[in-house]
């Protein structure tokens, strides 16, 4: 069961962060706090810079992990420990208000989670916005106007912790400071060390690849890049067609990206079908044709059938001419 509630968060998690617009440049970091779950931890945090997953941190472990190379190198374990303790009291204040609100509402005894997005976004040198938005149980249910400090709920559910939470001013304002000063200071910061490594070109290596299953599907494979901006289409006979299911982009731990676009398809329909890549590293872009041949014609089968079928009648003709013959002989 649990293995099973497990996966259906983590689903609905994807979809909630994935739905944000990503602007020139961005510091976001997606938390997580989990009520009752006891296969995950309590709450963590995940940092990413214009797109690229900078750090991690969760209550099992007893301090911020950098996950790129340049910011293990920049920042010692004092730094890590001392951005643990800002992300601490953000946690504790989240959870304080989600506690609260459980107990009122008679739900301490059922499983929860909320995600959080909270961050900045800056336009060219300029902060543009400020973001800090929740969802409980996979819905959408509250974001804060950073100018107005005023709470907007999108769901119902969430209309009496709004009307809570607007009046908490100094919670407001808290929230201000991080995301329109702390956040772009720190922004300012990591790209400074950061611009070599976040700017660079690294060309995909793609594959195109076969399979079947209850029915025939081709794979394209597209690994290794970045900058993470990709576009990835299928082309049948040189006209786009409608991919049947992608992983989305998805991160490499040496910062990389790779993504898999998958198409159903008729292998023996005498049509040409490739996989079409647009990205920064590939002027002109790339495009690679499935090559592969079929070992088998579509009417095998048939042709089967009928070739066993004549040598059985070719047999049956063959036992009855020769009993007449020994019949006839006698």
């Amino acid at each position: 069961m649990a293995g099973g509630v497990q996966g259906v968060f983590l689903s609905l998690a994807l979809c909630f962060y994935r739905v944000q617009t990503v602007a020139s440049h961005s510091l976001l970091y997606q938390y997580i706090l989990s009520h009752g779950l006891a296969d995950l931890p309590q709450y963590s945090v995940i940092g990413l810079l214009d797109g690229c997953e900078t750090d991690y941190y969760d209550n099992t472990i007893s301090t911020i992990v950098p996950r790129q190379k340049w910011m293990a190198e920049a920042f010692n374990k004092n730094y890590w420990e001392h951005c643990t303790i800002t992300e601490a009291g953000f946690h504790g204040i989240i959870k304080g208000q989600f506690d609260s609100w459980l107990r009122e509402e008679n739900q301490t005894a059922s499983i929860h989670y909320v995600q959080g997005l909270f961050g900045c976004e800056l336009n060219g040198n300029k902060a543009s916005s400020g973001i800090l938005k929740f969802a409980f149980d996979g819905r959408y249910i509250l974001s804060f106007d950073i100018n107005t400090l005023v709470w907007t709920a999108h769901d119902p559910v969430a209309e009496e912790l709004k009307a809570k939470w607007d009046k908490l001013k100094d919670m407001s304002l808290y929230f201000k400071s991080l995301l329109e000063k702390d956040c772009v200071n720190l922004w300012w910061t990591y790209y400074a060390f950061g611009n070599t490594s976040l700017t660079r070109k690294v060309i995909p290596q793609v594959s195109v690849t076969a399979r079947e299953g209850p029915g025939w599907f081709l794979h394209c494979a597209v690994r290794g890049f970045h900058p993470q901006s990709i576009n990835v289409t299928w082309l049948k006979n040189g006209l786009q067609v409608p991919e049947t299911k992608s992983t989305g982009l998805l991160p490499n731990e040496d910062g990389t990206y790779q993504l898999t676009t998958t198409l159903q398809f008729d292998p023996y329909d005498g049509k040409q079908y490739c996989c079409h890549i647009e990205h920064s590293s590939l002027p002109g872009g790339k495009t690679v044709a499935w090559e592969g041949k079929m070992k088998k014609d579509k009417h095998i089968g048939l042709i089967v059938a009928v070739v066993v079928v004549l040598l059985a009648v070719i047999v049956f003709i063959y036992i009855k001419w020769r009993r007449r013959r020994e019949y006839n002989a006698v």
